[in-house]
């Protein structure tokens, strides 16, 4: 980490594959990837659409994203910041098993935002950023601990492989010709692509690509095509003056009705009315989309992730049982101590941090 709070963690060991950052919320950039997104507010109010859903976060919420789940999010306001965990999937062949599709359910609301579940990942979040700078062994033990911590409090007690979900397959073989066919697609998109024209420039039997795709991404071969056009044309419709109509067209529509409609069942407008909901700060942030991410020294997010940690260790206290006087003392004499280290742990590492640029 080089000034920004971003890092990447990985343990093959435990198929851990982790990336994590702040970043500044701009305006939609449709997008899938084969990681869980966990993705929380730490500044402002942010829309989330995930497929054809609509949530606003507001500060302090939370939501996952399904690996390859079609996702956009548009801060509503100025200054909305968010923080993001990537996981790599295969984390979890150990337990779902390598053939299964793996699907968590996971957003919080202002009813829910302060339950102890939301609380202890808030509170994994921040203390994975702050120990991130560290390499010594029992850091990186901690480390780990707390990324089960936070999977455990993410994954329901009833958690069980979604067949029927629109999900992302841990099996990884296939992978070659899934890409084939995709690097197809993401170069001719603006251009009209039957099943039949993809069978016949990829060499591969047109009833063999329609089970590739639902099989290994969880969606058919005309939903992919559709994401792409939408990902092209949202990014043109937030960073230029052009018509609409003309966006659409050159983005593979067939004609404005077609992308109005498909426009407003993934994004619940249209884009007429996105445009005017588009602020200074959406366009600003977009110029950095993932590029520059916040800076270690950035106040807020520093004070918010001692805020977590600090506070968030309350939340035992409140759900711990009544039981003898002297465990309860040391019990909370282990927060209180807890809670008197969080902010000299966030300063020094914040210091390394810095000193590391």
């Amino acid at each position: 980490m080089s000034g920004q709070l971003r890092y990447t963690y990985e343990n093959p060991y435990a198929n851990l594959k982790l990336e994590h950052y702040v970043y500044r919320i701009g305006s939609y950039h449709y997008n899938w990837h084969p990681d869980f997104e966990l993705l929380m507010v730490v500044k402002g109010s942010v829309e989330m659409c995930a497929s054809g859903s609509r949530h606003v976060l507001e500060e302090d919420d939370m939501i996952l994203i399904n690996p390859n789940e079609g996702h956009a999010t548009l801060g509503l306001g100025e200054g909305n910041t968010a923080m993001v965990l990537h996981i790599d999937p295969a984390f979890f062949t150990g337990y779902f098993g390598a053939d299964e599709f793996v699907r968590l359910d996971l957003v919080s609301n202002a009813a829910t935002r302060n339950e102890p579940r939301f609380a202890v990942i808030r509170r994994c979040l921040a203390q994975m950023m702050v120990l991130s700078v560290r390499r010594d062994p029992a850091s990186r033990l901690r480390y780990d601990a707390l990324v089960y911590r936070l999977i455990s409090a993410a994954v329901s007690v009833d958690q069980v492989p979604d067949e029927t979900a629109r999900a992302y397959r841990i099996d990884r073989r296939g992978k070659d010709a899934v890409s084939r066919l995709v690097a197809y697609i993401d170069g001719n998109y603006r251009e009209r692509i039957t099943l039949a024209d993809l069978a016949d420039k990829t060499g591969y039997n047109a009833t063999y690509i329609s089970q590739l795709f639902k099989r290994k991404l969880g969606i058919n071969f005309s939903e992919y095509l559709l994401r792409v056009r939408l990902s092209a044309a949202t990014a043109v419709l937030s960073s230029s003056d052009a018509r609409v109509s003309d966006i659409a067209a050159e983005h593979g529509f067939a004609d404005l009705k077609s992308f109005n409609a498909a426009f407003r069942k993934t994004f619940g407008k249209t884009p007429a009315e996105y445009r005017r909901q588009l602020s200074e700060d959406n366009r600003a942030g977009d110029t950095a989309f993932k590029q520059v991410f916040v800076s270690v020294d950035d106040e807020y997010v520093g004070a918010k992730l001692a805020r977590y940690i600090v506070a968030d260790a309350g939340v035992n206290v409140q759900d711990a049982d009544g039981g003898d006087e002297a465990d309860t003392w040391v019990f909370l004499q282990e927060v209180i101590e807890a809670v008197q280290g969080a902010q000299e742990l966030l300063d020094g590492a914040l210091a390394r941090m810095r000193g590391e640029r």
